[in-house]
């Protein structure tokens, strides 16, 4: 296995403890699911004809996927026994920072911004019982009851009565960061790790497939190749980076890259503020804001737990806020230049309603990022969907929450879903049997929109994902570019405005523009 590689640069996860236990067998509604991998013996008996896999991704749906097929690699039971997977990570979405730069890695103990994923809950018993593992890790921990609620002008604060919201111990990305560590580990006869973060050169950015020999290879961004393998699962969905990703891979994943081309995703503006003055009054650790245009969500990450465990980081509270889809759209596809300095004066003003205080100046809040999210959360699924998308003629596959719902648990159950779909088409390669490939390669046909819920589950979609317990709420516009005919950069990076002239830089005078800028405050002490 990995004979080809040439991995002399190849960061292979061996530091950190295991953890015993595997998924369980429960079954999630409407996705497949084999029998109980529980009593899988310890070692893999890896022979010439076992697959090799190559899983691409850095968030759940890749790393849920890599664990249920090393499970399966360690059954004997399963059509994929002694099967060997590489997992292939770099920068995601799953992002915690420290500094204005998104390179900026957090350090344990100091304060920090959750960038992306701020908590999340879970209804389905199989991600529960997996989210319980993590913790029982010490990669998360639920937050005190009463934490987490909905906020309004009108109603102030209310607390979710109900279900335990999770948040990873120093944030989402050192989470993300440990549970990659603890798998490779756990399953070190079994998985390889390559990683492309921070070592860029060993980031996976194209795929070729052989046709001759029927298996893949992969291309990093220092010029090595990885291979060769059986089958190739991709765990992300950004246009900017499936697209280019793809089409390095020719007619072999033309149709992989028709489906994901149909993935439509909302658009975010955060802000990450610390306020380095008096405190806000917030009693809370996070909440679902309603009723204001630019302002959807806000938390304070320093009561969040440190890498430790321990809740809570002393000094300045670090506070991320999240707009409407509906703000965030309108304004980047139609002020390109000029979004960043309306943002920060809405969303200021939005807080300052919703916390009932007539400003921020003797807060003194001190903006360290403002952003746009081109791809945010998706808002629309296949048709029919079995929980990810195969191309069983060339053996490509992918999976991520967009197939089932938006966020962890439908990330979880997607990548779960997705080694269940490899399972089964070996299984009926090596038996002769039958394959229902029916619903796993939508390329042509129109997806259908995600219904905000609630649902059978008691999840509910708002513009920043699925939880339990919170009204629904979706304010996505038709003002974000279709990728159907294939991905525009300067639309999308740019808004209806296209490319500005020059060097592409901004003419916003904010002083939201990651600097770490002093805010204006607006409004009085």
């Amino acid at each position: 296995f990995l004979s080809t590689f040439q991995m002399g640069r190849v960061w292979t996860a061996r530091a950190a403890a295991g953890v015993p236990g595997s998924p369980s067998p429960v079954a999630a509604q409407g996705i497949r699911r084999p029998e109980a991998l529980a009593a899988a013996p310890m070692q893999v008996d890896s022979g010439k004809d076992a697959p090799r896999v190559a899983v691409v991704g850095t968030g759940i749906a890749a790393l849920l996927c890599t664990r249920t097929l090393a499970c399966m690699a360690r059954s004997s039971k399963s059509s994929l026994r002694g099967a060997r997977v590489t997992l292939c990570t770099s920068r995601g979405k799953l992002a915690t920072q420290m500094g204005p730069r998104n390179q900026t890695a957090p350090a344990p103990g100091k304060p920090f911004f959750d960038y992306g994923c701020q908590y999340f809950t879970a209804s389905d018993p199989w991600f529960a019982e997996e989210v319980q593992r993590w913790s029982d890790a010490g990669a998360c921990q639920p937050l005190p009851a009463g934490a987490v609620g909905t906020l309004s002008a009108a109603q102030g604060f209310n607390a979710l009565k109900e279900g335990s919201c999770w948040v990873g111990n120093g944030g989402m990305g050192p989470m993300l960061s440990q549970l990659v560590v603890q798998t490779a580990k756990e399953f070190e006869d079994t998985v390889e790790h390559v990683s492309g973060f921070p070592d860029e050169s060993m980031k996976v950015v194209g795929l070729r497939r052989d046709a001759a020999k029927g298996c893949w290879e992969l291309m990093t961004k220092g010029g090595q190749k990885l291979g060769p393998f059986d089958f190739v699962v991709g765990g992300f969905a950004q246009h900017v980076l499936t697209d280019p990703f793809l089409l390095t891979g020719a007619e072999a994943s033309e149709k992989m890259l028709r489906c994901l081309r149909r993935v439509e995703s909302n658009q975010i503006i955060p802000i990450q503020v610390a306020f380095e003055g008096d405190p806000l009054p917030m009693p809370f650790t996070a909440a679902h804001v309603y009723g204001e245009e630019a302002l959807s969500f806000v938390s304070d990450n320093s009561k969040k737990p440190q890498q430790n465990g321990k809740l809570g980081t002393p000094g300045p509270q670090h506070v991320t806020l999240l707009s409407t889809a509906g703000f965030a759209e309108r304004q980047f596809n139609t002020n390109p230049k000029g979004y960043r300095r309306v943002a920060e004066e809405q969303m200021f003003a939005a807080l300052c309603r919703v916390l009932g205080i007539q400003g921020l100046a003797r807060h003194q809040p001190k903006v360290n990022r403002i952003n746009h999210w081109e791809d945010g959360l998706a808002v629309n699924s296949p048709p029919e969907s079995q929980g990810c998308l195969f191309d069983k003629d060339v053996g490509l596959g992918w999976c991520g929450d967009f197939c089932v719902a938006p966020g962890l648990q439908g990330a979880a159950l997607s990548g779960r879903a997705m080694a269940e779909t490899l399972e089964a088409w070996f299984a009926s390669q090596a038996g002769g049997g039958s394959f229902d490939d029916k619903g796993l390669l939508p390329c042509d046909e129109p997806w259908s929109p995600i219904a905000t819920g609630p649902s059978a589950q008691g999840i509910s979609i708002v513009d920043i994902g699925g939880f339990l317990q919170v009204p629904p709420s979706s304010t996505h516009t038709d003002l974000v570019p279709s990728a159907i005919g294939g991905y525009n950069k300067d639309s999308a990076h740019f808004g209806a405005a296209g490319a500005p002239k020059g060097k592409g830089k901004s003419d916003s005078k904010g002083s939201g523009r990651g600097k770490g800028k002093r805010s204006k405050g607006y409004g009085k002490a």
